[in-house]
């Protein structure tokens, strides 16, 4: 039986999470996570049969057990991370928030199954390391990366020409920053495929996501920046190429459904059932692909950008842009605010000295120094 940690199972995700785990002989959620929904997350603890759950921001009463009374909450989140019957865990907190329980989870070893892009964004070289020093697996779960590693599996990396993610274009392809000055909230989140968490739908309209993905494609699959393409492509079908030197290219393709991928990452090295809807090629009709540089949407290019600069600058653009969809979303700034943020705490940090040798200390330093330099910015 594989016993699994969700971090973040009342959202989107973990809800996904433990369709896949319910559905699927011999994989167990023993322990749940969340920050806040009590009620969501006592009826999944019935429903899974876990045996722990805790809240981050949150306590619980002894009343909320009259329905679960097997299930016991620990005084810390450390004591689940600790936990030696755990066998995966599930990052599917939202934004950098998480990162310390991702190390912690690292470096006890774990298979850990990572759906935020955050983490790997801010402190991808050193998770890295820590996994191969502590004999962990990390694998990715947000579908471009998660479809890189299946066609990286058995292909060495000097053969590799080129990696490209697929990008839908969200809900604004085909407009122009311009045309987004006076956009609504419920307009940024009206995404034409994919369904996800507020966060994720209005990286996925600002076209940073491809940023995020991008940094976290660098430090995952240890690609250079310039190997690393992103193509516009509405179906969300296929959602990795890779382009080998011989000229030939090997491609995932699937219903755009989280199940595949958090499926993906449970079985692996297996396969395990993910009951999503199969893919019907024929139904589709027709797999569109544009160059995204149709858009001028500067956030493909902030990634670059931040890759040619020290450890700090992913931090920062990371941070920036956190703070800058948290101010749209509570109708604080424009749509197009967003880049104007980040280009200017990206700014501030390019201007300085060089630094390297950074440890998660000293980056989540730098994440409260950029997130604050851009609420100053947008205040």
């Amino acid at each position: 039986m594989k016993k699994v940690l969700i971090l973040g199972s009342t959202g989107s995700i973990g809800k996904s999470a433990i369709e896949v785990i319910k559905g699927n002989e011999g994989y167990l959620a023993k322990s749940l996570v969340a920050r806040n929904n009590k009620e969501l997350i006592l009826k999944q603890a019935v429903d899974t049969d876990a045996t722990n759950i805790f809240l981050s921001e949150k306590v619980f009463d002894r009343e909320d057990f009259k329905n679960c009374q097997n299930v016991s909450v620990p005084d810390s989140l450390d004591e689940l991370l600790e936990d030696k019957d755990i066998d995966i865990v599930i990052a599917a907190f939202s934004g950098i928030v998480g990162i310390d329980s991702i190390l912690k989870s690292i470096r006890e070893g774990k298979k850990i199954l990572i759906a935020n892009k955050e983490p790997l964004v801010v402190a991808g070289k050193i998770l890295l390391s820590e996994a191969k020093k502590y004999g962990a697996t990390i694998i990715p779960i947000d579908s471009e990366h998660c479809a890189i590693h299946q066609c990286l599996n058995n292909l060495e990396r000097k053969d590799v020409k080129s990696v490209s993610i697929t990008c839908s274009g969200g809900p604004f392809w085909g407009k122009k920053i311009r045309d987004t000055k006076n956009v609504t909230i419920e307009d940024a989140k009206k995404h034409p495929v994919w369904n996800m968490g507020e966060k994720n739908l209005i990286d996925s309209a600002s076209l940073m996501n491809k940023a995020l993905e991008i940094i976290e494609a660098r430090w995952l699959f240890d690609l250079e920046p310039e190997k690393i393409k992103v193509i516009i492509h509405p179906q969300s079908i296929i959602h990795a190429i890779i382009e080998n030197i011989d000229g030939s290219s090997i491609a995932s393709l699937s219903t755009p459904d989280m199940k595949v991928c958090l499926a993906y990452g449970l079985g692996y090295p297996d396969k395990i059932k993910s009951f999503t809807n199969p893919l019907n090629l024929a139904e589709l009709g027709k797999l569109e692909f544009f160059d995204h540089f149709e858009s001028d949407f500067p956030s493909i290019n902030f990634a670059y950008r931040a890759l040619e600069g020290d450890e700090t600058i992913p931090v920062a653009l990371n941070s920036a842009n956190e703070i800058a969809v948290s101010y749209f979303l509570n109708n604080k700034i424009k749509f197009n605010s967003i880049f104007a943020a980040v280009d200017y705490t990206m700014n501030i940090f390019e201007g300085r000295p060089s630094e390297s040798n950074l440890d998660i200390e000293d980056l989540l330093e730098i994440d409260k120094e950029a997130k604050t330099i851009a609420s100053n910015f947008l205040n």
